[in-house]
């Protein structure tokens, strides 16, 4: 997996015209019906670098690697489950129009860490690299302030899909459905 992700960024170096970075920070919480005691939401935070981006497009794409934190919070803030993953965005489309962008990208991720895990099985579970892939999307819309800089809202949401089909806390739902609205801030590499 190692090798595959670097041999992709290597190929984007070598060859995209245009680069970013972006971060984005913002809220996590169990978007799906569940029977969690007192749910609530975590910290979500991202940080991801992309390649072929062209703001002056009117219709752009480009594609994204990263690195995320999502999660959920239950009894009343008493605990938190944090989940990390990479992820990878091979398709984003965004429209721009003076300046305002509006942007979708689907993604897969796959995840590598997980913290707040309360049954010993599924803590177990979890640590075994490489067999937990989320399928997600999210949507930005913001301003272009100038040629380097672009800030936005986000929302940004997640499912597990394979690997784990029994969320800790046993909520009643095989693919719960996590994420939030958040800030985004991304800066446009001089290439």
């Amino acid at each position: 997996m190692q090798r595959i992700i670097l041999a992709i960024l290597l190929f984007c170096a070598v060859h995209a015209s245009a680069a970013y970075v972006s971060t984005s920070i913002g809220d996590s919480r169990i978007q799906s019906e569940n029977d969690i005691y007192k749910p609530g939401g975590i910290i979500h935070w991202s940080l991801e670098a992309g390649f072929f981006n062209e703001p002056e497009n009117l219709v752009d794409y480009k594609l994204a690697l990263g690195i995320d934190r999502f999660g959920y919070s239950h009894s009343d803030g008493d605990g938190t489950v944090s989940l990390w993953e990479v992820y990878f965005k091979p398709m984003i489309w965004s429209v721009t129009y003076f300046n305002v962008m509006l942007e979708f990208s689907p993604y897969v991720g796959i995840m590598f860490a997980a913290s707040g895990i309360t049954d010993e099985d599924d803590e177990l579970f979890f640590r075994s690299f490489g067999t937990h892939v989320t399928i997600g999307y999210e949507y930005r819309l913001g301003y272009q302030i100038n040629e380097k800089f672009f800030v936005g809202l986000t929302a940004n949401y997640h499912t597990i899909e394979y690997g784990f089909h029994h969320i800790p806390n046993d909520f009643g739902v095989d693919h719960a459905l996590m994420g939030g609205l958040g800030l985004n801030l991304q800066y446009n590499l001089p290439w």
